[in-house]
């Protein structure tokens, strides 16, 4: 009988731990910090950049290039890597006015979020198949990153 007490706790114990308890992970890129969005997880990193992934058809990649100081910069930064200009718009994410601009290449759509952060410029870019609708809003998990970084 105490042997069956003792499995139960057990088995108990084992179904509690296997549960935990989701908590964002806030990762660092230079002297910023920012919150990774639910369902990403980080697949590189360097200096000026993290790279975060979902799955092989949606990325976010986080860049604060140190060649990058207004948006005008960060426009001609991603025409140089051979994103085509789209359109934009400019929109307040949690007090920060964010530039957002979108491109295509290769078959993606590629949404570059650009704000301040601090006295450096920040990219965000998140890229989706064409096929699909860019999302806005609490749906879209670049604004987790927008409201978060600091």
């Amino acid at each position: 009988m105490k042997f069956n007490k003792i499995f139960l706790a057990a088995a108990i114990m084992l179904v509690v731990l296997g549960m935990g308890i989701v908590v964002a992970e806030d990762i660092s890129l230079g002297d910023h910090e920012f919150t990774i969005p639910d369902g990403f997880q980080e697949v590189q990193s360097t200096d000026e950049m993290v790279m975060l992934s979902q799955d092989d058809d949606h990325a976010i990649s986080v860049m604060i290039p140190q060649a990058v100081k207004n948006s005008d910069d960060a426009i001609n930064y991603l025409e140089s890597q051979g994103y085509s200009f789209i359109g934009e718009e400019t929109y307040d994410a949690d007090g920060k006015i964010v530039q957002q601009q979108n491109y295509e290449k290769d078959g993606y759509t590629v949404m570059a979020y650009v704000l301040p952060a601090g006295a450096d410029q920040c990219i965000v870019v998140y890229t989706i198949p064409s096929s699909e609708t860019a999302p806005e809003g609490a749906d879209n998990p670049v604004t987790t990153i927008l409201n978060s970084i600091h």
